[in-house]
């Protein structure tokens, strides 16, 4: 109960800040349909590497309209194993142009072993995240991301709890020129079933990633991305580069 009343204490924070550094509130827009994948050499998530050393395919598909918008988003390993397939949905609502909220149904095979999509509670992870993405005059992003439902039990000595993991992220971004950079820093804590392989709480996700992109013709542009992670709780760095289509 103390971890529940401490994530949603950060989260009213967080939302006072967002309405103070921004008040401008987003119109209506026509609705919208995007398509896309990204190929990474490597399938890092919050500095935790998920596809073992194989490259991976994350193809997404996203449907919007005003402030909300509805998706899904996949990973498939380019070696042939299971490892690091996933399968989210997720739908977010823009409260203003840089304060947003997101909820996500994260399904992944269990054990490397594909498991079926129902019921919920095996293959499951369901996540609220409140992000700020900052401003102009205030470059500095904050977001903080709680699970609290599916497959986030534990044996706590015979009996069974839900290990409300919470992720917060900061980060740094900065355009020069067509390279956008951004430094960022991600902690867990309650992560109490090793949904994050810590003991409860760490430093996971230490880095900075550099975006451009590179214009091939004169109606075709690649977005080119790298990235430098560094987790110090697991004592691994990884060095990442993909492209978008």
């Amino acid at each position: 109960m103390k971890k529940i009343i401490l994530a949603l204490f950060i989260i009213s924070c967080i939302k006072t800040v967002a309405q103070t550094a921004s008040d401008s509130i987003p119109k209506a827009s026509s609705s919208n349909i995007d398509i896309g994948v990204d190929i990474q050499s490597r399938y890092i998530w919050r500095g935790i590497q998920l596809g073992g050393n194989s490259p991976s395919a994350q193809p997404y598909i996203e449907f919007s309209t005003g402030k909300f918008a509805i998706g899904a988003w996949g990973a498939y390993n380019l070696g042939g194993l299971s490892t690091g397939n996933e399968a989210d949905l997720y739908v977010s609502y823009s409260v203003s142009d840089a304060f947003s909220l997101t909820v996500t149904d994260y399904f992944f095979p269990i054990d490397g072993n594909f498991q079926g999509y129902f019921p919920y509670n095996k293959g499951h992870v369901f996540e609220a995240m409140v992000s700020f993405a900052g401003t102009d005059k205030f470059p500095i992003g904050l977001s903080v991301a709680t699970n609290f439902s599916g497959a986030i039990k534990y044996d706590d000595g015979g009996n069974e709890k839900s290990a409300y993991s919470t992720y917060v992220k900061v980060n740094y971004s900065k355009t020069v020129g067509n390279v956008e950079y951004s430094l960022f820093a991600g902690a867990v804590f309650g992560d109490d079933n090793s949904y994050y392989l810590t003991d409860g709480s760490g430093l996971i996700n230490l880095g900075l990633s550099v975006a451009k992109e590179i214009k091939l013709s004169g109606s075709f542009s690649l977005p080119i991305n790298a990235a430098l992670i560094l987790n110090p709780d697991a004592e691994n760095i990884y060095l990442t580069f993909g492209f978008s289509l």
